[in-house]
């Protein structure tokens, strides 16, 4: 049967493909205007879900690196730090004034040196308590508490407990143990997760960021062996052997130079030696701390690489996934283009139509 055509039928079927057609170019320059594929998720759902995927991965990313920089920075200074320490401090200083007060003939500016290395003892605490923000850098996992300190009784303290504390005793045993086992892990990207058989941290999925002053200047004793055969207990920490020899050349005769023949100066062991001999043990005991420091200063700096090295990794895989967001969300801008100017053509070509047809129903009525 054929259909009959009549003119509402026909401005009807019109209006509909009209609508269509200011729909479909309405559509397009949204997505022109706003640069994007999809505005909704009803629009697309699998796109949709696959760039929310995307999002949430580069989000943790950006926090990776966001933690990564401060990490980055605070090794940075502790780098600065112990490089003073050893550098400027350590070697120029300390080694150097040492040699001089304790080998120079007659040695009459030994008192003047003795002030010099005392001022480096100082020195190297105030650098080792630096700050980074509101932490104290060199302060562990306790970074509201200053690191190094004075004692009462003239002797160095970290965290309120004495650095010069004997092999085996409780001092001894909370040094290791704030060593060994304050830490403070941070996610750069590794993982950070939990073992599933007892729920433990997995320690190699973080990064520890606790910089223990104790451990990088040295605490406890060194067994040092003078020339005589005698064996003398030294401080193992930076700050009291530039201090304790320091003391030793101020108390030293201000017009010779001479050691005081009635003074003895007492070691870790309870043992007295003479100031010349004391001298001599602190000097070398000087010696093996500042090549621990520097142990630890490169042990800093294969950290320190780590986390340069790591932060551009995750700067890398977030400009990839970015990338993958930027195809998946974004329009294509030729492809867009020539969306909306088929699309307005369509949309003019109706509206033609359309004039038409209302033409010719006019008139139809007239007649």
């Amino acid at each position: 049967m054929v259909q009959r055509i009549t003119t509402n039928g026909m401005m009807t079927k019109y209006k509909t493909n009209l609508m269509k057609s200011y729909n479909n170019l309405a559509k397009v320059s949204e997505k022109f205007t706003t640069e994007r594929n999809f505005n909704s998720y009803a629009e697309s759902p699998t796109k949709a879900a696959q760039a929310f995927q995307l999002r949430r991965n580069r989000w943790n990313v950006e926090n990776q690196i966001a933690n990564s920089k401060q990490v980055r920075h605070k090794f940075q200074q502790a780098w600065d730090c112990l490089e003073d320490t050893y550098q400027d401090i350590g070697v120029k200083l300390g080694d150097y004034s040492a040699l001089i007060g304790f080998n120079a003939a007659n040695a009459p500016g030994r008192n003047a040196l003795g002030e010099v290395m005392k001022g480096a003892a100082e020195s190297v605490m105030q650098t080792m308590n630096a700050q980074y923000g509101e932490n104290f850098i060199f302060s562990g996992a306790d970074g509201a508490t200053v690191p190094f300190s004075w004692g009462q009784n003239g002797e160095v303290l970290y965290r309120g407990h004495p650095v010069d504390c004997k092999a085996g005793g409780a001092y001894d045993a909370w040094f290791k143990d704030s060593i060994e086992n304050e830490k403070t892990f941070v996610d750069l990207g590794m993982g950070m997760q939990e073992d599933p058989n007892d729920g433990k941290f997995i320690e190699a999925s973080g990064f520890d960021t606790a910089l223990n002053g104790a451990e990088y200047v040295g605490y406890g004793y060194q067994e040092v062996e003078l020339n005589d055969g005698k064996t003398v207990s030294v401080p193992n920490n930076i700050i009291s052997l530039l201090n304790q020899m320091g003391q030793i050349f101020c108390d030293c005769d201000p017009n010779t130079g001479a050691y005081d023949p009635n003074k003895t100066y007492t070691d870790g062991n309870g043992n007295q030696f003479t100031g010349h001999q004391m001298a001599e043990a602190l000097e070398t005991g000087l010696k093996n701390t500042l090549n621990e420091i520097h142990a630890n200063y490169v042990e800093l700096d294969t950290r320190a690489t780590f986390v340069n090295t790591n932060q551009e990794r995750l700067e890398s895989l977030d400009d990839s996934m970015n990338e993958q967001i930027v195809s998946i969300e974004d329009i294509d801008p030729v492809e867009a283009i020539t969306a909306l100017m088929w699309a307005q053509y369509s949309y003019n070509a109706a509206l033609r139509i359309g004039t038409n047809i209302l033409s010719q129903s006019l008139i139809d009525y007239m007649n």
